[in-house]
């Protein structure tokens, strides 16, 4: 079931045609928006081979499972592809639109669900976020089974994509040094056993290169293999928003008013220059992989 919606959602929406500029950028940060389109497009590339049995092995080496980049336009070359082919029941004029309005809707849930933690698995939300997942995915299938409306179908599913990113790049799931996606997002809600309690210390103080050089997360935490994540409370929120609870780490950066409470940092890796952004790419790369998958 999941990969027949996965199809559809790819290749069942009817939308004009917009042209993409290039998912990659040379040494620099990974986007939702970069990951979205990159799996999207491996996923379109993948289905074309074994349904058409078409040649795609000089788009198959643009993806970079490293960072979660792709290389160059990778929605023209399949657009070309598709022009070029006979692949049945794919509109390569509206394939473009499609991509866009899926990853468009995953980068506007920054800003849709700012104040949303579960949205992003902030603040240790693990079962809300685990559950947010599930809804939107029956969402999704509802949107399209039910209602014959794939446009909606395709803004759930770029939002059910942030929040399934955002897992591995506020959570300590990458320090944790998991080797493959989570098995838990998408099927199951998170258990107690598999994250830190609230009454539990998650991170000491920790301040410029120290964050990266020793772990900031506390060593009980690391031993067992316990999920925690950090506490976001905006700049000129405070006032709005309860305080981080003792001892919790904090999402961390100059948007967030809880990195200056103890402990000190953070533990985010949305970026290069982030308090994690030694790991990064390694985040990207997962959550490009999770995209995938799921």
């Amino acid at each position: 079931m999941l990969l027949l919606s996965r199809v559809n959602i790819i290749y069942g929406f009817d939308a004009g045609f917009i042209e993409l500029s290039s998912s990659r950028q040379n040494d620099k940060d990974t986007t939702h928006y970069g990951i979205t389109v990159c799996a999207l497009c491996r996923v379109t590339i993948d289905y074309l081979k074994s349904a058409y049995n078409i040649d795609t092995t000089y788009l198959e080496i643009k993806f970079n499972e490293i960072n979660g980049q792709c290389q160059g336009n990778i929605v023209n070359d399949i657009i070309n592809l598709l022009r070029s082919s006979q692949a049945k029941g794919i509109n390569p004029w509206l394939y473009s639109t499609t991509i866009k309005t899926i990853a468009s809707a995953n980068t506007k849930t920054d800003l849709k669900e700012m104040f949303k933690e579960e949205s992003h698995f902030d603040s240790e939300t693990f079962v809300q976020g685990s559950k947010l997942i599930m809804k939107r995915y029956q969402t999704i299938l509802d949107a399209i089974i039910k209602v014959d409306n794939y446009d909606q179908g395709r803004k759930t599913f770029g939002e059910m994509l942030h929040t399934i990113q955002d897992f591995y790049s506020h959570t300590n799931f990458i320090e944790l040094e998991y080797t493959s996606p989570s098995d838990v997002l998408g099927k199951r809600i998170f258990q107690e056993n598999e994250y830190a309690p609230i009454n539990m210390r998650t991170c000491i103080s920790c301040t410029g290169q120290q964050c990266q050089i020793n772990t900031n997360l506390d060593e009980n935490i690391q031993k067992n293999k316990l999920l925690t994540s950090g506490y976001f409370i905006p700049i000129g929120f405070n006032l709005f928003k309860k305080s981080k609870p003792k001892g919790k780490c904090s999402h961390g950066g100059s948007f967030d008013s809880s990195q200056n409470d103890e402990p000190i940092g953070g533990i985010n890796k949305d970026k290069l220059n982030s308090v994690h952004g030694h790991l990064h790419s390694q985040a990207a790369s997962m959550a490009y992989k999770a995209t995938l998958n799921i």
